[in-house]
């Protein structure tokens, strides 16, 4: 399907924050920063492309499951969200031409990408935006649940945490819909409950997350502004109305060099 204009400019931003979440072979969600997600230079008006760059367990999952969703958070914190179909990957065409002579491609300190995903888009939300003076108020609000009970979960580095609580940084919520497709929520309000947990806040601009049927398996990206991303995965669980608990399961670096790599899981720990 053709989706909207607005939708259409904000994932062409460079400078845009733009996540995919993936299915694995377990049908749980996975999500990843992938800042090359762009509309495809021949115009097309119902697709999305991104460069095969530094991708290990998405494009595995990609292979095995068509299914995504696709989310983009710019500096003015204008937000869209959609589902899609992956069709592969393109070693050679305009696609690749193009994503290699983007600017993140250019001048990046890393190997190039090795070719061209491809996804048509299945249905798009409209955009939305958070609002700049609303955000430090949403996360009074996630604190005020810092008591919730965050046991069961592996305990997170305190670098990694300190992440997701960071004010200015954006978070990519992915949790299963019903149809089999990922859904992504983005979030900017969360706080630690204990060592294992996030408290997530309901807002205006993710709404839809009061209407996700918890305990559900997700999974949770982050970026800062100063550029700094990591992935934890684990349980989403009922709080309140307007606040929900995501305990840590797993811990991931979602940045170069080691974009991939697990920091803790279940079934060690880390000294922080």
């Amino acid at each position: 399907m053709e989706f909207p204009q607005e939708v259409r400019d904000l994932f062409a931003e460079e400078m845009a924050a733009k996540f995919l979440a993936t299915v694995d072979p377990e049908g749980k969600p996975n999500v990843a920063l992938i800042v090359t997600l762009q509309p495809p230079p021949d115009g097309r008006k119902d697709r999305l492309i991104f460069g095969e760059f530094l991708m290990w367990k998405s494009k595995e999952y990609l292979e095995g499951n068509a299914h995504v969703a696709a989310a983009v958070v710019n500096t003015k914190l204008r937000m869209a969200t959609l589902t899609g179909d992956f069709q592969g990957f393109e070693k050679t065409g305009p696609y690749k031409e193009a994503l290699d002579a983007s600017n993140l491609m250019r001048y990046n300190a890393y190997s190039g990408m090795r070719s061209a995903g491809v996804i048509d888009v299945r249905e798009a939300y409209p955009a939305r935006g958070a609002a700049m003076l609303g955000v430090p108020f949403d996360f009074i609000k996630a604190r005020m649940h810092r008591a919730a009970d965050g046991n069961g979960g592996v305990a997170v580095p305190g670098m990694v945490k300190e992440k997701f609580v960071k004010l200015t940084s954006v978070k990519a919520l992915a949790v299963m819909g019903d149809d089999g497709y990922p859904r992504i929520h983005p979030v900017m309000a969360a706080a630690p409950a204990g060592e294992g947990a996030f408290v997530l806040q309901i807002t205006k601009y993710n709404r839809e997350l009061a209407q996700v049927k918890v305990p559900c398996a997700a999974a949770l990206c982050v970026l800062t502004f100063d550029v700094k991303s990591y992935k934890v995965k684990g349980e989403l669980a009922p709080l309140s109305s307007s606040a929900l608990l995501f305990k840590v399961s797993e811990v991931y670096n979602a940045m170069p060099p080691l974009a991939g790599d697990l920091i803790v899981g279940v079934s060690r720990s880390i000294d922080t």
